[in-house]
């Protein structure tokens, strides 16, 4: 199995409606995460004609849809689909999924199979 494809199935992937994206902000510079895992986020390239060409290694402060902050740091690893996806090597852990998580659910029980009582 080669690394990447272990990365896929390390952690579970929380995939988000355009609507409640989170922010990475990084100085002067901001980027929508519209996928994010305790190993990794996916951010959503303004300009998806051109390659990245941001930097390597990228750190900065999440604003999570729930609306905790933390502080991330990951590698680039690859582009697709108008998408550029980091490894993170600092940041989300298991809590602030599980929180986000529970937020998606209350407000989009659609989006997880579930009905809202």
């Amino acid at each position: 199995m080669s690394q990447d494809e272990e990365q896929r199935r390390a952690h579970f992937r929380l995939r988000y409606p355009e609507k409640d994206r989170p922010h990475l902000r990084r100085g002067a510079e901001a980027f929508v995460v519209t996928e994010l895992s305790e190993g990794g986020m996916r951010l959503h390239l303004s300009d998806p004609r051109g390659p990245w060409q941001g930097p390597a290694r990228i750190e900065g402060q999440l604003q999570l849809a729930s609306g905790d902050a933390l502080a991330v740091s990951g590698d680039f690893l690859r582009e697709a689909d108008g998408e550029v996806v980091f490894q993170l090597q600092h940041g989300v852990d298991l809590h602030a999924m599980l929180e986000e998580q529970k937020f998606l659910v209350r407000k989009y029980p659609a989006m997880f199979g579930r009905n809202r009582d």
